[in-house]
């Protein structure tokens, strides 16, 4: 469709109740769209550990909105600074704990699968 990507996001889904988090769709688009494609997740990433689960799961990257607002909010540039700081070290202890030492290491194979509820 000439799209150079995509954005697996529900923005707006938390006033739906029983919308798909973004995380529970992105195994199916990135199958849809195959490895070679971009795609960025948007939407419930608030430690290193989710953006850690987003990656396992087929995002080329993802999206922070509201922690920068909220670091902002509270200590301005230097908040943001802070918590980008933090994402990228729980991201890192994250990759450690899962064997990881690079993004690219990062696989579904490095979750423990749930069981359906």
């Amino acid at each position: 469709a000439g799209a150079a990507g995509l954005i697996v996001s529900n923005h707006g889904g938390r006033s739906l109740d029983g919308a798909p988090a973004s995380l529970h769709r992105l195994p199916a688009v990135r199958a849809a769209v195959g490895e070679g494609y971009p795609v960025l997740l948007d939407g419930g990433v608030r430690s290193g550990a989710d953006a850690f689960k987003a990656l396992a799961l087929g995002a080329d990257a993802v999206l922070i909105g509201r922690l920068q607002m909220y670091a902002l909010a509270v200590a301005g540039a230097l908040g943001v600074a802070h918590m980008l700081q933090l994402l990228t070290e729980e991201l890192h202890a994250c990759m450690a704990q899962a064997g990881c030492a690079q993004l690219c290491d990062i696989t579904p194979d490095c979750l423990t699968p749930q069981p359906p509820c």
